[in-house]
């Protein structure tokens, strides 16, 4: 095997959601050593990401991804809705 030449790795955290009780927290762990990725983003309620970031950076990253993922599933339960509503009201119509 050869020796590795490029210096693709990088000290890495990871943050994850966690409920006590009603409230919500956002906890970190240290992370191996791990490689530098060209994304980072959040894998159900965690976050790897590059140490350096530093908690607050890292906190809105994860929970901007959170908040976009969560208005998409919105966005798509509205539109669902109102399909089964029309498709509902067309049945009753028919009646």
């Amino acid at each position: 095997m050869g020796e590795q030449v490029a210096n693709n790795r990088e000290a890495q955290k990871i943050m994850f959601l966690h409920k006590d009780g009603d409230r919500w927290y956002l906890l970190e762990e240290e992370k191996k050593v791990g490689l530098i990725k060209s994304e980072y983003l959040p894998i159900g309620n965690s976050l790897v990401y590059p140490k350096k970031w530093g908690r607050k950076k890292a906190a809105l990253h994860f929970l901007n991804h959170l908040i976009e993922d969560v208005e998409k599933m919105k966005e798509d339960a509205d539109k669902r809705l109102t399909i089964l509503n029309n498709l509902k009201n067309d049945e009753e119509e028919r009646r």
